[in-house]
Parts: C-alpha cells; sequence; structure tokens
C-alpha cells in the first residue's frame, strides 16, 4: 500500500500554495496591508484636522465678503498703463483692489511697485487671467465681493487694429461682454467704462463733446463703440450705474515716478502721438511719423 503518512523530519510549510490555478492571500500579508492604509487614514485626517484650526484655513478671505465701509473695486488691465495709475488712486482712497490682468500689454514691473507701496494684508490682489475665458471670469466673479468694476483691459493701438481687426473686435468688445456677464451674473451693479476719443472718428464740428456723434472710422474705435452700445443698451433694463470715458491722447504719469508708460519694444511704432515724440528725441527711432510721413 502507498505510504500516505508524511514523514516527522518534514517541516510544515506556513506558506499559502496555489490550489487549481487560484491564489489564497497570506493573512499575515492581509493584515499588515490594512494596517497601514489604516495609519495613513488616521494620519491624513489628524492633518486635516491641524489644517482647519489654522486662522488661515478657516477664516474666509476678505476679499470674498463686503465689508462695511470698504469698497472693493475689481480693476481689469490693472498692470497697464492707465489701469496702474487708476489702481494706485484707489489703493490711496483705501479702497481694496483686485486687478486681473494677462499681462499681454501690462507690465508685472507695475504690480510689484503697487504691491510694495501697500504690504498691508488684504489691500490688493493680483490675478492672471485673460478676459475672453469666461469660465475663469466667472470663478473670479463668484470668489470675490465685488462693489464696482474698473473696464481698462483692451488692445489700444489704431494702426494695429487695422493690421489685425478680428484681435481688436474679440479683445474689446466680446471680452466687455463677458465682464457684463458676470457682473450680472454676480450682482455688481458698479462700472466704470474705460473707452476712447477713436469713437467720434473725424467730427466736422470742433470742439468734441458728448452730443458729437459717433462715427468710427478703423476698428479701434468701432470695436470700442460696440462695447459702449451693449454697456448701454444692458443698463437701460437694469439698475446697474455706468460711466463711460473717452481719452484724448493720454500723457503723463504718477508724479513721484513710481509708474509710467512702458510700451514694449515691438508695439513703438503703434504708440501714442506722446510716446513718439519722446522716442524720437532720444533717439529710440528714427524719426516722428505723422499720417505715414517723417
Amino acid at each position: 500500500m502507498p505510504n500516505f503518512a508524511r514523514g516527522r523530519s518534514q517541516p510544515r510549510s506556513t506558506r499559502s500554495k496555489p490550489f487549481a490555478g487560484m491564489e489564497y492571500p497570506d493573512p499575515k500579508r492581509k493584515s499588515n496591508f490594512l494596517g497601514k492604509v489604516l495609519l495613513a487614514a488616521i494620519l491624513t485626517a489628524l492633518c486635516i484636522m491641524m489644517l482647519k484650526q489654522s486662522p488661515s484655513f478657516s477664516a474666509p478671505s476678505l476679499f470674498s465678503q463686503h465689508e462695511e465701509g470698504i469698497t472693493h473695486v475689481l480693476v481689469t488691465g490693472g498692470a497697464g498703463y492707465i489701469g496702474s495709475h487708476a489702481a494706485l488712486q484707489l489703493l490711496k482712497e483705501s479702497y481694496r483692489v483686485t486687478i486681473v490682468d494677462n499681462l499681454s500689454r501690462g507690465n508685472l514691473g507695475a504690480i510689484k511697485i503697487l504691491q510694495g507701496l501697500f504690504p498691508e494684508h488684504r489691500r490688493l490682489q493680483f490675478i492672471y487671467t485673460d478676459l475672453g475665458d469666461a469660465k475663469a471670469v466667472n470663478k473670479i466673479f463668484s470668489e470675490n465681493a465685488f462693489d464696482a468694476v474698473m473696464h481698462f483691459a483692451a488692445v489700444a493701438y489704431v494702426g494695429e487694429s487695422t493690421l489685425d481687426p478680428l484681435k481688436y473686435y474679440h479683445n474689446i468688445t466680446s471680452n466687455t461682454l463677458v465682464v457684463l456677464e458676470s457682473m450680472a451674473a454676480h450682482g455688481v451693479r458698479t462700472l466704470i467704462y474705460s473707452s476712447t476719443c477713436a469713437t467720434y472718428g473725424e467730427p466736422q464740428k470742433m470742439p468734441i463733446t458728448e452730443e458729437t456723434p459717433q462715427i468710427p472710422i478703423n476698428p479701434y474705435g468701432k470695436a470700442k463703440k460696440m462695447a459702449e452700445d451693449i454697456i448701454l443698451d444692458f443698463s437701460k433694463n437694469s439698475d446697474m450705474a455706468v460711466m463711460i470715458l473717452r481719452y484724448f491722447n493720454v500723457i503723463g504719469s504718477d508724479p513721484e515716478g513710481r509708474l509710467g508708460e512702458a510700451p514694449r519694444p515691438e508695439l513703438r511704432e503703434h504708440g501714442r502721438i506722446s510716446g513718439a515724440c519722446f522716442d524720437a528725441a532720444r533717439g529710440i527711432i528714427p524719426g516722428l511719423k505723422i499720417l505715414g510721413r517723417f
């Protein structure tokens, strides 16, 4: 008869063995794995509890809530020439300021100067965002309690607009609509819009007044005029307070020299007449070109 008895000299194996193509886990290994998972869960819970007890975690941002006596203003294009000066004045007058800019034409140096001048916590914040991204803009409005908007962000060169008109209609008209829709959705009822004298075109009578007909002759002026029309049409059936500013050859800078106009080198040929005069005098450009002539 075959002997089925196991010899005493052979030690019993404590390892699991496959049976019929199946693997049975080792109970010891399983208990070690569960112990590690439980330890990780406990440590994670402790970290979350510690974060929640931190004042910076539990306290909501002052930018996200209205505060009596403080007006929170969104300044689009606040890294630009006019926008940065507006932000500076607002901060000097104790407003709370949020600057939104994609820095395509703005200057990060202006932001750093403002942050250095007003280092107080929660007085000024900078958000890098393109206003053409409607979801991002709506997220900014949902996370911040704005009382008013000053909308400066825009490309702003007449010559460039004739070379790339679609860029101007998108950047000025479409982006203004995005801002206006977010304002309406979140109950922000005060808007100061930065427009341009280019909306008047070539008026038949001088001086130009607010009653002068607006007949723009280039894509820059037309895009701004369209944005104005959208704003005014919306304000007629809402309680939104609107002010529209139309500039004529803006010149100058902060009296203390902290901020100023700093166009990108590749855009100097499209710049304002004042900047062109200074560039010609300093030899940065070969001469002053007026109506295509030196």
